[in-house]
């Protein structure tokens, strides 16, 4: 298992933000971010919103994850065959921030 790439996003108040990274779709990666801060009791969530596969040929299939009321406190994610992988941080008010790793497998 390799580092591949780090991210970490925070916001301050009511935002959506997103990261996108680019794969390698030959290759399999895990998947990891968690919160690392959460000042004031109110509502985050950080998670797997897009993942955009390719099998060959010409189509890349993208499939989005967009579900609000999961409690997504953290990633942990197996993903192969992937172009790309987008992670959201969604919150209510309050200063949020979230931190992650991607590994090649």
């Amino acid at each position: 298992m390799d580092a591949y790439w780090s991210y970490y996003m925070w916001t301050t108040g009511t935002y959506v933000v997103s990261y996108t990274i680019p794969l390698d779709w030959t290759r399999r990666y895990l998947v990891t971010g968690a919160l690392t801060q959460t000042d004031g009791g109110d509502y985050s969530h950080v998670y797997v919103s897009q993942v955009c596969n390719y099998y060959g040929g010409d189509v890349v299939l993208c499939g989005i994850r967009d579900v609000p009321d999961d409690l997504g406190l953290g990633i942990v994610e197996v993903i192969d065959h992937a172009t790309n992988v987008t992670i959201k941080l969604r919150t209510t008010g309050g200063r949020h921030r979230v931190e992650g790793a991607v590994f090649s497998l």
